[in-house]
């Protein structure tokens, strides 16, 4: 229960209600047609970023430098 209180502030929050509880039948209309759609509109061929969080203790683990996460 209280992780389902949670869900539900966090889009009553962010979106609304009525967001929240046709999410999923929205969800399952959508097709390939339409991310096909989303893909060339919004991604393909535009400028990108990754973006990575990882703690310091990681980073020295993995023996990280700066320029090896900057693609520099």
């Amino acid at each position: 229960l209280s992780e389902y209180a949670h869900t539900l502030s966090f889009w009553w929050a962010s979106t609304g209600l009525e967001y929240f509880r046709g999410y999923l039948q929205n969800l399952r209309r959508t097709t390939r047609a339409d991310i096909s759609r989303y893909v060339t509109t919004y991604i393909q061929g535009k400028p990108h970023i990754g973006v990575a969080l990882i703690s310091e203790e990681a980073q020295q683990k993995a023996q990280l430098k700066p320029e090896d996460l900057t693609g520099q």
